[in-house]
């Protein structure tokens, strides 16, 4: 008999009951196996944290995070949701703490991602999407924030928890997101995989 694959949400939910019930071995184990510790460097590097600084806050987050605060999660069925919301808290404080540091200015910045991105050889479609996604960014956050969750296979009741919205309207706001964030996906079909 074949195994069906779990979703995401089902597997943090396994991952956040192995640490609160003292297992954070096989937790670990788990959360290497499932992909999250991926997931969420690239979650963070899209924000613009660089690599090593994503994998470091990665691990903060599991330590600090998964690790302490697990028992602090009111409803175990929205695990994903809750480790999304936390993680995205600390990008957003290393953020902070980058802006303060900058040496180039943001729009220097943005040009030379541009042109680095634009400079591209062989691009698949996939980081083509991710391309567009970080130019959709810069231009509007809020937005491209939920699309980057409706990519990453989040429901609607996910985002709303996420962005703290009812749910209608977090329905109407997530149609609004894919609609702005079409455009962008143009050139991207112009890629054969």
């Amino acid at each position: 008999m074949r195994k069906e694959k779990q979703s995401k949400r089902h597997q943090a939910i396994e991952i956040i009951q192995l640490f609160r019930g003292g297992r954070s071995d096989e937790a670990l184990v788990l959360f290497e196996k499932y992909g999250f510790r991926k997931e969420f460097i690239c979650f963070a590097v899209t924000r613009g944290i660089d690599y090593e600084d994503a994998s470091d806050l990665v691990q903060k987050f599991i330590i600090g995070k998964l690790y302490m605060k697990s028992d602090s999660i009111e409803h175990i069925e929205y695990a994903r949701t809750w480790m999304y919301m936390v993680f995205r808290n600390m990008i957003n404080d290393q953020g902070r703490l980058l802006i303060k540091n900058r040496e180039v200015s943001l729009d220097e910045a943005k040009d030379q991602s541009y042109e680095e991105a634009s400079g591209e050889k062989n691009q698949t479609r996939s980081d083509c999407v991710q391309e567009q996604l970080k130019i959709f960014r810069d231009k509007d956050q809020k937005h491209a924030e939920v699309m980057d969750y409706i990519m990453k296979g989040f429901d609607v009741e996910e985002v709303r928890l996420t962005i703290g919205r009812s749910y209608g309207a977090t329905r109407q706001f997530m149609s609004q997101c894919r609609k702005k964030f079409k455009p962008f996906l143009e050139r991207c079909l112009e890629i054969d995989e």
